[in-house]
């Protein structure tokens, strides 16, 4: 896969990533996230709180991975550092556009509303490296 092949292969339809982060102490943390393609970043969002927002505060890089789990299978894989922003002013913004992505759309305004609260980070993993394969089975 060429680097925009990647980019549009998890862009595409409802997929859904898999966010690898680490913690102060190297231990390993994989958590489904919602997300959009915004040029060279990937957006989403999470609590402060949670495993993976108290990870990217203390070690600001990631991976996520995108695949099809169906034969002939196909895979992407993206890295990078993540910049985390609490209390963005366009929060609701990116978590109605994110909904978007992945509920029906009369539902995407009030999963907007749902997620853009307080303690909410909205996050940009840079994508620095991306590399991807399809039809791994044939």
């Amino acid at each position: 896969m060429t680097r925009q092949e990647a980019i549009d292969f998890i862009g595409m339809g409802t997929r859904t990533g898999k966010l690898a982060t680490a913690s102060p102490t190297g231990k390993p943390h994989v958590a489904p996230v919602w997300f959009v393609v915004d040029g060279d970043d990937l957006v989403f969002t999470t609590n402060e709180g949670t495993v993976k927002g108290r990870n990217l505060r203390a070690n600001p890089h990631a991976a996520v991975t995108v695949d099809i789990s169906e034969y002939p299978y196909a895979f992407a894989v993206v890295r990078g550092p993540v910049t985390l922003e609490r209390q963005a002013p366009d929060l609701l913004a990116w978590t109605t556009k994110i909904a978007e992505r992945y509920v029906p759309p009369r539902l995407a305004p009030d999963f907007g509303k749902r997620n853009a609260v307080d303690g909410e980070a909205l996050c940009r993993l840079h994508l620095t490296h991306i590399t991807g394969a399809v039809d791994i089975a044939l």
